[in-house]
C-alpha cells in the first residue's frame, strides 16, 4: 500500500523542474496546473498522456488515477466544444489536470527532443528551433546508415515510420519531435549542419522542402515522437513522489 503524495507538493517539484514561471507567460493555458479536482490534496496514483483526450481521461479515472499529467491540454481552438466536455469528466471523475506543452518541448536536456534522440542513439552537442522561449529542436551525431536509423525509429516508436532519403551524407541528425514539419525548422537544421531530420508530421511542403534541399527526412507520428517524453517525465515524478503511475496509451492508427 502506498501512501498519498500531496498534490501541491506534486505540482511545486514539476513547475520548478519545467520552469513553469517562463512557461506560463509564453503559454498560460498550456503549462502548470491547468484543472484542480475539488476532491482534495491526496494524490494516491498519476496517469500520464500525450492528450488531454477523452480516451485519456477514461482511463486515467479507470487505473484509479486523482491526476492526469499530460503534453498537450485541451485548447479551445482545437477541441471546439469537446473542451467543456473534457474538463467536465475531469471534475466529474476528480482528476486533477497538469500541462507541460513548450516546458516539456524546450527542457534541457530532459525535454522530448533530448529523450527521443537518447531513445534512437543520436548523442546531442546542439539545440535549434525556437519555440516559446526556448529550443525545441537539438542536433547530433549518428553512427551507421540512414536505413538503420529508420529500422531504429519504427522498432522503438512502434510506428511505420516514413522516410525518404535525399541526402549524399548520413551522420548529422535534427530531431523536432510532434508538429515540427515547418520548413523554416527545417532550414535551421540544415544551416546548422544536419543532414538528416526527424518529426512527427509534416505536409506536402515539408516533403518537398527535404527533396529539393537534399535532405533526409523521417516522419514517426506527433503522438509517437511525444510519448517517450512524457514517459520519462512521469517516470521521474513517480519517483520523486513514490506513488505509482501508469501511462493511458492511445490507438496509433488516429495519431
Amino acid at each position: 500500500m502506498h501512501a498519498n503524495a500531496s498534490l501541491n507538493a506534486m505540482v511545486a517539484w514539476l513547475d520548478e523542474q519545467l520552469d513553469i514561471p517562463k512557461y506560463s507567460v509564453t503559454e498560460p493555458d498550456s503549462n502548470g496546473l491547468l484543472f484542480d479536482s475539488p476532491s482534495g490534496d491526496g494524490v494516491s496514483k498519476f496517469a500520464v498522456a500525450v492528450n488531454t483526450s477523452l480516451t485519456t481521461i477514461v482511463g486515467a479515472a479507470k487505473s484509479g488515477a486523482n491526476l492526469l499529467l499530460v503534453h498537450h491540454t485541451s485548447w479551445p481552438g482545437i477541441d471546439l466544444h469537446l473542451r467543456d466536455e473534457k474538463f467536465a469528466a475531469l471534475k466529474a471523475t476528480g482528476l486533477s489536470l497538469y500541462g507541460a506543452h513548450a516546458s516539456l518541448d524546450c527542457a534541457p536536456r530532459v525535454g522530448n527532443a533530448w529523450v527521443l534522440a537518447e531513445m534512437l542513439g543520436v548523442a546531442v552537442d546542439a539545440t535549434f528551433g525556437e519555440f516559446a522561449g526556448g529550443h525545441a529542436g537539438v542536433i547530433g551525431t549518428s553512427g551507421g546508415t540512414f536505413a538503420e536509423l529508420i529500422q531504429r525509429t519504427s522498432r522503438e516508436l512502434h510506428v511505420e515510420a516514413e522516410a525518404h532519403q535525399h541526402a549524399k551524407t548520413f551522420g548529422r541528425v535534427a530531431i523536432m519531435p510532434g508538429a515540427g514539419g515547418n520548413t523554416t525548422d527545417l532550414e535551421a537544421a540544415r544551416q546548422a549542419g544536419a543532414d538528416t531530420y526527424i518529426t512527427g508530421e509534416g505536409s506536402m511542403y515539408t516533403r518537398m522542402f527535404a527533396k529539393e534541399t537534399g535532405m533526409n527526412l523521417i516522419f514517426a507520428t506527433h503522438q509517437a515522437t511525444e510519448a517517450p517524453g512524457i514517459r520519462a517525465l512521469g517516470q521521474r515524478l513517480g519517483d520523486h513522489a513514490g506513488i505509482p503511475w501508469e501511462f493511458i496509451e492511445e490507438s496509433p492508427d488516429v495519431f
